[in-house]
């Protein structure tokens, strides 16, 4: 039953996470249409980068790593009073240090902004100081999911960004019909991004209650324990940082040593990079965290092995079929969503070279996160921290080397280089911690041939469907490629073919 409470939460993640995510690409679409690759688009995505750097990493991860297994195991000890308890720390602290973060961040800003003289730069500081607030509102937002998720309730947290992306639809439109320049425009969307952050947060309390939490704020009880995990979220954090600290690491480097409208590539690239990664990959991991914590706390190893080696085939398979489906369909993709307006052939062309580039990234991702999240909760945290540690030089480094020499598509492929280290690091590290390898290779064909029937597929529709990039021709050739997927599925995944079927009738 904890398995199939896994699958469900992993369904319902991607149900709304699907979503969100084409709102996302209709936002992104408008985004391109109405600002171009102009370097004012430009100053607004690197500004946005650093508080959508934290909705990723603690709305997808940290929180729920660090603070998932010791309310399971608060629970387990003590009763669910207590675990309560130990949330209204967390809650109290975590405030406290997002407001004091924010109001050094805001001063820090404000004074330099004083010695600047270039127009782009000012804009691109103006652009920091109105969007970091968000980071509060996001931040109190995965803190509220962890104990939901953990609670067998995932509507609310798997539903926060599809809010927010309608308030952003809604700011376009807004600033489309109320300013007449770009840089006014930009301005009425960042406004309309904070009243989004405050709604996400909105609704978890609403969350929270129906699980018979409440948000309070209370640093007296628990102290020791509230200290402990603190204590252990600063690795926790470290050790799924990895991704997320290269994509940032990219975005300023592009736009440095390739020019400034550059980063808006590496940028449109990583939004079509999550809709797969947010549909398999982190609806996988918010689905199997609660369970690893559940078990991890009861120290049932033969039940984690079993979980992570199902949860692992079935991910890399899912992501793996992603990766050379969109791999052959790029051009036709970004083509379809993209070039309109002040977007132009060049531009998608380099768009989907960009994205090429990227999709390495979605099954060593995909597995590093399961991968990070067992140890994390089996409260193994020095592992995951080194591996993320060793990783992000070596991006930093091949960014370096490689853009000025091949431009936006090198930022791909040394954060897929740097990501494959933090996985064999992961990897070698298993055997001591009692864990079996995720992928046992005597069942590799079974995740294997649907990868191949997906790349078949998609070879086959761009030849003879996709001659003319249309929408219906370009949904036709994905929805081929999905069928191929499910067809071979069906004879070599059976049972997680059953399971997931079960989940959805139920």
């Amino acid at each position: 039953m904890e398995s199939k409470h896994a699958v469900r939460g992993a369904l319902v993640n991607s149900a709304l996470i699907m979503s969100s995510r084409v709102l996302g690409l209709l936002r992104d679409a408008a985004m391109l249409a109405v600002f171009g690759m102009s370097p004012l688009l430009g100053a607004f995505n690197i500004a946005w980068v650093v508080p959508n750097m934290f909705r990723r990493l603690l709305g997808e991860g940290a929180v729920a790593a660090a603070i998932q297994p010791a309310l399971a195991r608060a629970e387990e000890e003590s009763g669910v009073d207590s675990a309560k308890a130990l949330f209204a720390g967390f809650q109290a602290t975590v405030l406290s240090i997002l407001l004091s973060v924010l109001a050094i961040s805001w001063l820090s800003l404000f004074i330099y902004r004083g010695s600047l003289e270039d127009e782009n730069a000012l804009q691109t500081n103006l652009f920091y100081l109105l969007l970091l607030p968000y980071m509060a509102p996001i931040c109190m937002c995965a803190l509220a999911s962890a104990p939901q998720n953990l609670h067998k309730h995932f509507f609310w947290p798997a539903v926060a960004p599809l809010l927010l992306n309608i308030c952003w639809i809604a700011a376009i439109v807004a600033g489309s019909l109320w300013a007449s320049d770009q840089a006014r425009q930009l301005h009425i969307l960042c406004a309309g991004l904070l009243i989004g952050g405050l709604l996400q947060w909105a609704v978890q309390l609403r969350g929270l209650k129906n699980i018979g939490w409440n948000f309070q704020l209370k640093w007296k009880e628990k102290l020791q324990t509230q200290k402990k995990t603190f204590i252990m979220f600063v690795p926790a954090l470290i050790g799924l940082a990895a991704m997320q600290v290269n994509l940032l690491a990219d975005q300023f480097l592009v736009r440095a040593l390739v020019g400034p409208e550059a980063n808006t590539f590496t940028f449109i690239a990583n939004r079509l990079l999550q809709l797969p990664m947010a549909l398999v990959g982190i609806a996988a991991m918010t689905g199997a965290m609660p369970l690893f914590a559940r078990l991890a706390a009861k120290n049932d190893i033969a039940g984690m092995n079993e979980n992570l080696r199902r949860a692992g085939e079935a991910t890399t398979m899912l992501l793996s079929c992603a990766l050379v489906g969109l791999m052959v369909l790029a051009l036709p993709i970004v083509t379809v969503l993209f070039e309109r307006g002040q977007i132009t052939t060049e531009n998608s062309d380099l768009l989907a070279q960009t994205l090429r580039a990227y999709l390495w990234v979605l099954p060593i991702a995909g597995l590093s996160g399961l991968l990070t999240r067992a140890y994390q909760a089996m409260h193994s945290y020095k592992l995951p921290m080194l591996a993320a540690l060793i990783a992000m030089p070596i991006n930093l480094v091949l960014d370096i080397i490689w853009l000025p020499t091949f431009g936006t598509p090198a930022a791909g492929w040394a954060t897929s280089v740097s990501l494959l280290v933090q996985l064999l690091v992961l990897l070698i590290g298993l055997s001591r911690h009692k864990l079996d390898f995720p992928l046992p290779i005597r069942a590799a064909w079974s995740w294997l041939l649907p990868v191949f029937a997906t790349l078949g597929a998609a070879n086959i529709a761009h030849i003879y469907i996709l001659p003319t990039y249309t929408a219906l021709n370009l949904g036709i050739s994905v929805a081929f490629g999905v069928l191929a997927a499910i067809g071979v599925m069906s004879a070599t995944r059976k049972e997680d073919l059953a399971t997931l079927l079960a989940v959805i009738r139920r």
